[in-house]
């Protein structure tokens, strides 16, 4: 069975977070969902845009 790897994941919820189509709860989920990742796995932040990543550094 395959897996997506963390870096999948990311990627995929960076296009979702990014949509501007997309209803505003689902992207805020969307967030979430990002926010958590990088808590768990720090490496990630190198790939969020900055506004996440300030958001992140402040805490």
């Amino acid at each position: 069975m395959k897996v997506a790897c963390r870096e999948d994941v990311t990627q995929g919820k960076l296009w979702a977070y990014g949509d501007p189509e997309r209803r505003l709860s689902k992207r805020k989920k969307d967030e979430l969902d990002l926010i958590r990742l990088a808590e768990a796995y720090p490496e990630l932040k190198s790939l969020y845009p900055n506004e996440l990543r300030e958001q992140l550094d402040r805490g």
